[in-house]
C-alpha cells in the first residue's frame, strides 16, 4: 500500500511539475535572450512571481496529500564509509638520493615513463631483498623535483588501499559528491577514480608491495582486463612494486622492470656509507661480492658492523664469520616473523613470504624443492637434473612431474630462481636453474635446522650426481658438455666422501671419472677442481703416501700443467715420483709413470735437456714393459719428441710424431683427442722445419677434424688453429694468419686466462703477424 502511494505522489507531482514547467516556459526561455517589453512594467513583474510563489506552496501541499501525508522519500542511503576513513600520509617514505648506487639506469628507465606514460603503468618486481621500494622512493624524490605530486600506498588490503585511493583522488580535486554518488553504488568507484586521474596531470601513484595481487582482481575477472584498481590509463604514472614477476597477470599495458642485485662496485660503496669505520672500498667490495649484491644483506651487514657490541667490526671479519656461520647476517629468530611487514626486512624471514603466497597458491611443493635445491653448490643446476623420482625420493613426499613444474614455474614467477640457458658446443643450449647465493645458503640454512633428516637429502642429492656422472662414459661432445654443468655439484660428494657418509672408493671414483671426461674436453679449470677435492679426500682418509692418494695427486699435477702452472706442477711430479720411490719402487709401473709425467712438466718450464733425458728413459722402459703401441709408450715418445723440438732437432722430433700419430690414428682412430695432438705437433715441426705448405695442409685437416670431434673452442683445436696460423705467416699470408691468431687469442684468454702461457704465445705471435702486415703496406 505504502509503495502504491507512493507511486501515485510520484505521478501527481510530476504531472504538476510539467505544467509549471510550461508556465514557467516564457520566463526561463528568455533568460538567456533579449528583454521582453513586459519586464520594464513592475504591475506584471511583482504579481507574476507572487502567483508563482503561491503556486509552488500549494504544490508540496498537494503532493503530501497525495502520498498520505508521509514525508517526501529520502535519497538512497549512502554506502558505509570506507573501512579507513581517518586520513593516512600519502607522503613517500624518505631517501637518502645522493647514498643510492647502481641504480641510475633502472631510474632512467622510470623517469622516461614518468614523462611519457604512454598509456602503460610500470611493475618493478623482484624477489625479496632486491631494494624495490628503494628505487620506487628515488623515483619519487626525482618527481618532487620537476614538480609532481606524490601518492605513496602500502599494500595492506582491498579496504586500505581503495581508501587511500580516494584520499589521493581528492587531494587530486575529486569532487566529493562523485564519489559519494560511487559508494551510494550509482557508479563504480574504481571507474570514477580513474576517469579523474586521466584527467589529471602530473602525478606519480605508488602502490608498494603487493605481493599477492588476488585481493585487487575483481571476482571472476582478471587483473590484465583493468576494470578494477589497477590501470593504465592515467594522465600520470602508476608504478607498483611486487615479488610476482608474471607479465600474463599484470597484462600488456604493464612495463614489467625486474631488479637485479647491485654490482660489487656499488654494493661494495653502499657497505662504506652504511660503516664507513669497517674497512677500505676495496674490502667492502669483496664482501658485497660475498653477499651477492643483494641490498636487504648489504644493509643487515652495514647495521650489523656499526653496532658497538657486535663481534665482528671490518668488512674482513665479517666475510670470514660468514664462512663458519651465517649468524651475523641473519641474526637472532624474530618474535613477529609471521608479520609480513617484519618479515619481509629480515634476510632470515623475506623469502618465506613468497614460499606462503606459493602454498597458499596450491604451490606447497615450492618450499621443499627450493630446500632442496639448495643443497647444491653455487652454479647452475642443469634442469634435467630435477626430476620427480629423484625429488621424492629426497623430500619423502608423493610428487608428480607435473606438479614439480608447477613448483618451478612458481618459484621462478616470485623471483626465487632464475632460468638460463647455458651455451653449448654447435649452438645448442642447456636449460638450467640459477639461486641467488644468498637464498641459497639461507635456505639451507634453514634446511638444517628444522629438518631432522637432513642427512637423508644430502645423501640423495650426492647419490643422484653420481649416478649421472656414472652416466657420462664416452668421450662425446654431449657427454662433455654434461659433464661441465654436473662438475661443481660434486663437492658435496668430496664432502660426504671425506666424512664416511659415501665409501671412499665409490666418491673418488666418481670425482676421477669425471674429472678425466673434463681433461678430454679441455676442461681445465673445472679438472682442477674435482682433482683437488679428490686428493684432499684420499689425503684425509688414507695418508699421504697411500699408493690411492699418490695417484690423486700425480692427476691434480697434470691438471696444474693443463692450466698453466709449471713450476707447481713439477713440485708435486717430483713429490709423488720421490714417494713411489721409496713406497713402490724405481721399477714400478706407477713410478715410471711419474717419471714421464715429470719430463712432461720439465718441458713444459722450459728445461728441455732434462726434459728430453727422463723421457728417452721412461720410453724405452715403457715400452720394455708394455709393448711401442701402449698408450703410456706413445705418450712418452711424445713427450720426447716435443723435448727435442725445443732443443732444435725438429727432423728427428716429426720423425717421431710421424710414428707416433700413425699408430694413434689406427688403434684409437683419426678424431680421437691424442691422435689430434700428435699430428697437431707434427704441424708444429713441419714448421720449425720450413715446410709451411705441408704444415698448412696437415693443420687444415686436422682443424676440421678437430672441430667436428671436439668442437670450436676445444684447446686441441685451437692448438691446431696456432699451428695453422704460423704456416700461413711462412708463407707470406699475413692478413689471414692475423685473423687467426686473433680468433685463438680471444678463445684462450677466455678459456684459459689472459696470462695462461698458450695465450701469450698467441699474443707475441699475433704481433709478429700484425708487424709483418703493416711492413707489407698492405
Amino acid at each position: 500500500m505504502r509503495r502504491r502511494s507512493q507511486a501515485r505522489t510520484g505521478a501527481g507531482v510530476s504531472g504538476l511539475l510539467a505544467a509549471l514547467t510550461v508556465l514557467m516556459g516564457p520566463v526561463t526561455n528568455y533568460a538567456s535572450s533579449s528583454v521582453p517589453a513586459w519586464a520594464d512594467e513592475a504591475w506584471v513583474i511583482w504579481p507574476a512571481f507572487a502567483g508563482l510563489a503561491v503556486l509552488s506552496i500549494g504544490l508540496t501541499w498537494f503532493g503530501q496529500r497525495l502520498g498520505g501525508a508521509e514525508p517526501p522519500p529520502t535519497a538512497p542511503p549512502s554506502s558505509p564509509p570506507l573501512a579507513v576513513t581517518r586520513p593516512v600520509s600519502l607522503r613517500p617514505p624518505h631517501v637518502e638520493t645522493e647514498r643510492m648506487h647502481g641504480r641510475q639506469r633502472d631510474l632512467d628507465r622510470l623517469t622516461s615513463m614518468l614523462r611519457k606514460p604512454n598509456g602503460r603503468f610500470a611493475v618493478l618486481c623482484a624477489g625479496g631483498g632486491i631494494g624495490k621500494t628503494t628505487v620506487a622512493a628515488m623515483l619519487c624524490a626525482h618527481a618532487a623535483d620537476v614538480g609532481y605530486e606524490r601518492f605513496w600506498i602500502r599494500w595492506q588490503g582491498l579496504e586500505h588501499l581503495q581508501a587511500q585511493l580516494t584520499q589521493a583522488a581528492e587531494a587530486c580535486g575529486l569532487p566529493n559528491s562523485l564519489l559519494e554518488r560511487a559508494r551510494a553504488g550509482h557508479d563504480s568507484v574504481p571507474d570514477v577514480f580513474w576517469l579523474h586521474m586521466a584527467r589529471t596531470r602530473k602525478w606519480l601513484l605508488v602502490i608498494d608491495n603487493i605481493d599477492d595481487p588476488g585481493p585487487i582482481v575483481p571476482d571472476t575477472e582478471q587483473l590484465s582486463d583493468y576494470r578494477g584498481w589497477i590501470r593504465p590509463y592515467g594522465g600520470g604514472l602508476l608504478l607498483v612494486t611486487s615479488r610476482d614477476t608474471s607479465q600474463d597477470l599484470w597484462g600488456s599495458a604493464a612495463e614489467l622492470m625486474r631488479l637485479r642485485p647491485l654490482t660489487t662496485p656499488a654494493g661494495g660503496q653502499v657497505l662504506l656509507d652504511l660503516a664507513p669505520q669497517a674497512g677500505t672500498l676495496a674490502e667492502a667490495k669483496e664482501l658485497a661480492a660475498r653477499l651477492g649484491g643483494l641490498p636487504l644483506a648489504l644493509r643487515a651487514a652495514g647495521r650489523y658492523l656499526t653496532e658497538q657490541t657486535s663481534r665482528y667490526r671490518t668488512f674482513t671479519e665479517y666475510q670470514q664469520a660468514l664462512d663458519q656461520d651465517l649468524a651475523p647476517l641473519l641474526g637472532p629468530e624474530h618474535p613477529d616473523a609471521t608479520d609480513p611487514e617484519t618479515a619481509r626486512v629480515l634476510v632470515r624471514y623475506t623469502w618465506e613470504i613468497s614460499l606462503d603466497q606459493l602454498a597458499a597458491d596450491r604451490r606447497p611443493l615450492a618450499r621443499p624443492v627450493l630446500r632442496l635445491l639448495s643443497l647444491f653448490a653455487d652454479a647452475p643446476i642443469p634442469r634435467p637434473l630435477i626430476v620427480g623420482d629423484f625429488v621424492r625420493a629426497a623430500v619423502g613426499e608423493t610428487v608428480t612431474e607435473g606438479a614439480l613444474d608447477e613448483a618451478l614455474a612458481g618459484l621462478r614467477r616470485y623471483d626465487l630462481l632464475q632460468t638460463t640457458e647455458i651455451p653449448l658446443a654447435y649452438d645448442v643450449a642447456a636449460s638450467c636453474l640459477v639461486l641467488h647465493p644468498l637464498v641459497r645458503e639461507v635456505n639451507a640454512y634453514i634446511l638444517s635446522v628444522t629438518t631432522p633428516d637432513v642427512a637423508e637429502w644430502r645423501m640423495q642429492v650426492a647419490r643422484h650426481l653420481m649416478s649421472q656422472a656414472r652416466e657420462l662414459s664416452d668421450a662425446s661432445q654431449s657427454s662433455w658438455d654434461r659433464a661441465r654443468l654436473i662438475a661443481p655439484h660434486l663437492a658435496l660428494v668430496a664432502e660426504l666422501g671425506t666424512d664416511g657418509s659415501i665409501p671412499l672408493p665409490e666418491a673418488r671414483d666418481a670425482l676421477e671419472n669425471l674429472a678425466a671426461l673434463l681433461s678430454d674436453a679441455g676442461a681445465h679449470p673445472l679438472q682442477l677442481a674435482l682433482r683437488r677435492s679428490a686428493h684432499a679426500m684420499a689425503r684425509q682418509v688414507l695418508g699421504a703416501d697411500h699408493p690411492d692418494t699418490l695417484e690423486c695427486l700425480g692427476k691434480h699435477a697434470r691438471a696444474l700443467r693443463a692450466m698453466g702452472d709449471y713450476s707447481a706442477a713439477v713440485d708435486q711430479h717430483r713429490e709423488v715420483l720421490a714417494a713411489r720411490t721409496r713406497v713402490l719402487g724405481p721399477s714400478h709401473l706407477d713410478t715410471i709413470s711419474s717419471r714421464h709425467h715429470l719430463a712432461r712438466a720439465l718441458r713444459y718450464l722450459g728445461r728441455h735437456a732434462e726434459s728430453a733425458d727422463l723421457a728417452r728413459d721412461t720410453s724405452r722402459a715403457l715400452n720394455s714393459r708394455l709393448g711401442p703401441d701402449h698408450p703410456e709408450t706413445l705418450a712418452s715418445r711424445d713427450v720426447l719428441a716435443l723435448a727435442l723440438d725445443s732443443l732444435g732437432s725438429p727432423g728427428e722430433a716429426a720423425e717421431i710424431h710421424t710414428e707416433v700419430a700413425e699408430i694413434r690414428t689406427r688403434v684409437l682412430g683419426p678424431a680421437h683427442p691424442r691422435t689430434i695432438s700428435s699430428l697437431n705437433h707434427l704441424a708444429d715441426s713441419l714448421n720449425r722445419l720450413g715446410a709451411h705448405a705441408q704444415a698448412a695442409r696437415l693443420a687444415r685437416e686436422t682443424v676440421r677434424t678437430a672441430h667436428q670431434a671436439l668442437g670450436p673452442d676445444h684447446p686441441r683445436t685451437l692448438n691446431g688453429r696456432h699451428a695453422l696460423a704460423t704456416a700461413l705467416y711462412g708463407l707470406g699470408e699475413f692478413g689471414e694468419a692475423v685473423r687467426i691468431h686473433q680468433d685463438v687469442l680471444q678463445a684462450r684468454t677466455r678459456i684459459l686466462d689472459a696470462e695462461h702461457p698458450e695465450a701469450v704465445e698467441s699474443r707475441d705471435a699475433l704481433e709478429r703477424s700484425l708487424a709483418a702486415l703493416r711492413g707489407t703496406g698492405r
